[in-house]
């Protein structure tokens, strides 16, 4: 970070003044078109220049005398900070890390404005004129050396909350995770104000900007940690856990127990954990955060922790990768009745693939869990009577989940009647019309969801 200053002497232009320029110039120039109800002020005519002070103008013409000269007072004020905040923002270039982090100008402007109002006693009213025409005005003024006394105040202040912070990093006595938290509560010191950035270091014994260097502690310790991390085991079934365990070491040796890492997945969101006495870590991930397929995640420093970006410092981590195979689901369908249904297999199954079941179907005798699906089927007799009469029948279905023979659930599906031109037919609408009610059955699914225990 570098930071330059200019001598405020050669601003001749503050950005204050365009405001206040532009309503000097159609006060004027209203004036020299109605007849006058009083001299109109030096001050108000050309703007008022004085190297030893800030200067700030305001007006207010809302048709009430006190409170268009309160309003005139808060103006003049608004226009005296926002004089100083242009030459603040000026005289900071900033080129580093700290100037990308929010609005910089924003906060010079929002810093200059508390403090102006916090000193009032150290604003002096120099004049103020009232025209019923015009309303009242208001001329303040603020002693360069006294603002730069609280200038100086601000800095000693910021100086000594970071420095308390930052004297036991220097003296090398606490750990790894006691240093981060101390550098991050300093780094958030000095950055909450703009004045942070003309606090020197005097801690670690360099001659620059202190949150340069507190940066650059923090890049060291991010950037030269080693993380290693491994799953156990690497290849599991759908449902199982998975503990994942490893070791953190410091670039400086230091102590690295109760440091604070994150298992970072982006479909997910993150796992926060801390490491044991000399910074090991063992944690286990849930089966429910662990889907079908290949399954990867980084281990990293948990910078969050200590409110420090993340995006802005080199960051040690290391990737584990895990495979998740999906249940095995045997599937058998078969018809309590003389009706061939085997047409219907291919949509029983697809109405299995499509449940939110981590599962993959396999042949009878494959799996980790078996599905049966049996037809109940009723033929009605056939009306001897009518002409052409149709063919009438009820299909219903009975679902038995078990594991290793013991049985998990039996579900009877409620029959429908449906009827054809033949046999065929009507068993095959009847069939396929059930079918539609159970995929449409959430009640249905979530039973066999708990049942496969999923």
């Amino acid at each position: 970070m570098m930071i330059s200053i200019s001598n405020p002497l050669s601003k001749s232009f503050r950005k204050g003044h365009i405001a206040t320029a532009l309503i000097v110039i159609l006060l004027i120039a209203s004036c020299s078109s109605g007849p006058e109800t009083g001299k109109t002020p030096d001050w108000i005519s050309s703007y008022p220049a004085d190297t030893a002070y800030y200067v700030g103008i305001g007006g207010s013409n809302a048709g009430n005398m006190a409170e268009d000269r309160d309003k005139a007072a808060a103006a003049a004020r608004a226009d005296l900070a926002a004089q100083i905040s242009a030459q603040v923002s000026s005289e900071l270039e900033v080129s580093s890390r700290a100037s990308s982090e929010g609005d910089f100008s924003e906060s010079v402007e929002r810093t200059v404005n508390e403090s102006v109002e916090q000193n009032l006693k150290s604003v002096e009213t120099v004049d103020t004129w009232f025209s019923p025409e015009h309303g009242a005005w208001v001329y303040v003024r603020l002693s360069k050396a006294v603002w730069a006394a609280i200038v100086h105040e601000e800095i000693a202040n910021l100086t000594l909350r970071a420095n308390t912070n930052l004297e036991p990093v220097a003296s090398g006595r606490m750990t790894e995770a006691e240093d981060m938290a101390a550098l991050g509560r300093a780094r958030i010191a000095l950055l909450s104000s703009p004045w942070g950035l003309m606090v020197k270091d005097a801690v670690f014994g360099g001659s620059g900007i202190l949150l340069d260097r507190v940066d650059a502690e923090i890049s060291d310790r991010t950037g030269s940690m080693v993380i290693r991390a491994d799953a156990n085991p690497r290849r599991v079934k759908f449902g199982s856990e998975v503990t994942v365990s490893g070791l953190v070491v410091s670039g400086s040796g230091r102590d690295m127990g109760a440091f604070p890492l994150i298992i970072a997945r982006p479909e997910v969101g993150n796992f926060e954990f801390t490491t044991e006495p000399g910074g090991s870590f063992s944690v286990t991930l849930a089966p429910e955060t662990l889907v079908p397929g290949t399954v990867r995640f980084e281990v990293l420093p948990d910078l969050i922790a200590w409110e420090i970006p993340p995006g802005g410092f080199p960051v040690s981590r290391t990737a584990v990768e895990i495979i998740v195979d999906p249940i095995l689901l045997a599937l058998s369908i078969n018809s309590s009745a003389a009706a061939d249904l085997s047409t219907l297999d291919g949509a029983v199954g697809d109405w299995i693939s499509e449940l939110p079941l981590p599962a993959e179907t396999v042949s009878p005798g494959q799996g980790d869990i078996d599905l049966e699906y049996a037809w109940t089927v009723f033929d009605f007799p056939r009306s001897q009577s009518l002409a052409n009469a149709p063919y009438i029948t009820q299909v219903g279905a009975v679902l038995t989940v078990s594991r290793n023979g013991n049985v998990l659930l039996v579900r009877e599906i409620e029959a429908f009647k449906d009827g054809g031109l033949d046999w065929e037919q009507a068993h095959y609408r009847a069939a396929k019309t059930l079918l539609k009610q159970i995929a449409e059955n959430p009640l249905l699914v979530a039973e066999l969801v708990e049942a496969f225990g999923l």
